[in-house]
C-alpha cells in the first residue's frame, strides 16, 4: 500500500532536489520519496526514533540555518528576548545549580550557548520527553556545568541576579 504526502521544502533544498533529480533523470517527487524512505530506514536502524516509532524532535527545524540554541546569523532580537526569558526561567527552576553564574555571562559566547542549550533541552524534555534517561542526562550535565561555574569563581558580589535583560543584550 502507498500513501501520498505533500512536503514543503525551503528554496535551497528544493533547488538542490531538482538538480539531483535532473542529473539522475528522475522526477523530483520520485527522488524525494526515495530519500525519505532511506532516511526513515536509517533512523530506525540506528535507533533514532522513540519507543512510539515517531522520530525524535530536533532542536533545528528543517530549513533553519542554525541550531535553535544558537542565535541566528546576523542577530535576532526575537531570539534574544525569548532566550533571555528561558534562561531566567531555567535559573528559577535550578537556582542552586546556577547560583555561581556571574553577572555579564551574556558577554561570553560559551555561556550563552550552554545556557541556551540547557533551556531548549529542558523545554524538549518537558514537552516531548519519553525516555527517563534524557532527564538523568540533563541533570548530570547541569551538575557538571554548576561545578564549572563554582570553579570559575567570582563570589556572591559578582553573582547574576535574574531580571530584565541588560541593554547590550537587546
Amino acid at each position: 500500500m502507498s500513501h501520498r504526502f505533500q512536503v514543503v521544502l525551503p528554496d535551497p533544498a528544493a533547488v538542490q532536489l531538482r538538480e539531483i533529480a535532473a542529473a539522475a533523470g528522475e522526477p523530483p517527487s520520485t527522488l524525494a520519496a526515495q530519500i525519505l524512505r532511506r532516511g526513515l530506514s536509517e533512523d530506525r536502524r540506528e535507533g533514532r526514533s522513540g519507543p512510539s516509532g515517531r522520530p525524535r524532535r530536533s532542536a533545528r527545524p528543517i530549513g533553519r540555518e542554525r541550531a535553535g540554541w544558537l542565535e541566528p546569523y546576523g542577530g535576532d532580537p526575537g531570539w534574544r528576548e525569548r532566550m533571555w526569558g528561558e534562561i531566567v526561567a531555567l535559573h528559577g527552576r535550578y537556582p542552586e545549580h546556577l547560583e555561581a553564574l556571574n553577572e555579564g555571562w551574556w558577554q561570553r559566547e560559551a555561556h550563552v550557548e550552554i545556557l541556551a542549550a540547557f533551556a531548549l533541552w529542558r523545554a524538549e524534555i518537558d514537552d516531548a520527553g519519553d525516555d527517563p534517561r534524557e532527564e538523568l542526562a540533563f541533570h548530570r550535565q547541569l551538575e557538571d556545568y554548576a561545578r564549572t561555574l563554582r570553579e570559575q569563581g567570582g563570589g556572591v558580589t559578582k553573582a547574576w541576579i535574574p531580571g530584565a535583560p541588560p541593554n547590550e543584550w537587546v
